[in-house]
């Protein structure tokens, strides 16, 4: 592998970040004793999602990103070192620099999801309800909306298409690995692959961030409809 070559910027190599830290327990919460606690940590992460902005525009940058990355892998006529070395030009484009850090952010608050439900939710969170939070009121029904919320937080099961596309990028990795080629060819041919499936990786994780964000922002208002924020009266 080559990637000491040049540092490749972050907006294209992210993937979820490894351990993150858990997010504070609410003060109120006393494992569970409080009903209010799944609330408070659901509308916390919430409004970190909504603090992001508007998510959208990451994820054209992000997926124009990675259709040019693909078609240059695809030029078959030309060399794979000039092929990797157009690609990493790619990502030095002032546009990809600019996204980067709002991408760092978005991939940080998803990376965060997993402590939310890891470390809290069997604590403070009741089950979501089949039928979510029909025919409750109250406070009832604002901690039955947080728990489904937290549900989706829990699960990331991957689309059939998301399958499908990720088993054609190892499919691709194994073909390169048994090719008929010199050592610095395949090594090149790898980086770019390794450049790509972190450019698709990255998209997959802004486009979880964006239904989460509309989820999350759908919970707040459904909680502020139930009057079961802080300030008022439910």
């Amino acid at each position: 592998m080559i990637s000491a070559r040049i540092s490749i910027p972050a907006l294209l190599v992210l993937g979820v970040v490894a351990g993150a830290t858990l997010l504070p327990a609410p003060g109120s919460a006393q494992f569970g004793r409080e009903p209010e606690a799944c609330m408070e940590i659901a509308t916390d992460y919430a409004g970190r999602l909504a603090g992001h902005g508007d998510i959208a525009p990451l994820v054209d940058t992000q997926a124009q990103a990675l259709a040019a990355l693909d078609e240059i892998a695809a030029r078959d006529e030309v060399q794979p070192f000039d092929r990797l070395q157009e690609a990493e030009a790619l990502l030095r484009g002032r546009d990809l620099w600019d996204a980067a850090r709002a991408i760092r952010g978005v991939a940080r608050t998803i990376d965060n999801s997993s402590s939310v439900v890891a470390g809290w939710r069997g604590l403070y969170c009741p089950s979501a309800r089949p039928t979510g939070a029909a025919g409750l009121d109250g406070q009832e029904r604002c901690d039955a909306l947080s728990a489904t919320f937290v549900d989706q937080l829990r699960i990331d099961n991957p689309a059939p298409r998301e399958i499908r596309e990720r088993e054609a990028r190892e499919a691709e990795r194994q073909t390169i690995l048994k090719a008929r080629t010199t050592r610095t060819d395949r090594d090149d041919l790898l980086e770019l692959w390794r450049i790509r499936t972190d450019a698709y990786d990255t998209l997959k994780v802004l486009e979880r961030a964006l239904v989460l964000q509309e989820a999350g922002a759908a919970l707040l208002e459904r909680v502020r409809d139930a009057g079961c924020l802080a300030g008022e009266s439910s």
